[in-house]
């Protein structure tokens, strides 16, 4: 679905694993990662996690996860891609997120307006009606519209 745009690792063979750290000049096997997929475009990075879980369980260890993703390769852009019904709106305010910068201890706390992490449904068809082909159809249209708004909404530069 958005291969020609994002590297997609393949974790479950160990194949493509990326490492947190290194020792000097030296590379080295240390703190290895498997991002879901990395954008091929290196000037705009965005780094596309997929949770196989509902919207609202979308929380702080995904949240650390998806961050330290993009810091560590040189990401202002984060999406969470997860299976969304009719019903959840890409327009939901918590669906965009800025990261903050700033302490409460020093009463400065305000969100960053360059790293961004946006949380977008794929819609998956729940008609009982609908025939394998039908499904299919209407997947793909689903994907194609993610795709389009990873693209065209986010300004990434393809």
């Amino acid at each position: 679905m958005i291969r020609e745009i994002f590297y997609h690792l393949k974790n479950k063979s160990g194949i493509d694993a990326q490492q947190l750290f290194s020792k000097s000049n030296n590379f080295s096997k240390i703190g290895r990662i498997y991002p879901d997929f990395i954008s091929k475009n290196s000037n705009k990075r965005i780094i596309a996690d997929a949770k196989y879980k509902p919207i609202k369980n979308i929380a702080n260890k995904d949240y650390l996860q998806v961050l330290a993703y993009m810091f560590r390769f040189n990401a202002k852009m984060g999406f969470y891609i997860y299976p969304a019904n009719n019903n959840e709106s890409e327009s939901d305010p918590e669906s965009k997120m800025y990261l903050n910068e700033g302490t409460t201890f020093e009463n400065n706390v305000k969100h960053k307006e360059d790293i961004i992490i946006t949380k977008l449904g794929l819609i998956i068809p729940k008609s009982k009606d609908l025939t394998y082909s039908e499904f299919s159809q209407e997947m793909k249209l689903n994907e194609t519209q993610l795709v389009k708004s990873i693209i065209t909404d986010q300004d990434v530069g393809y």
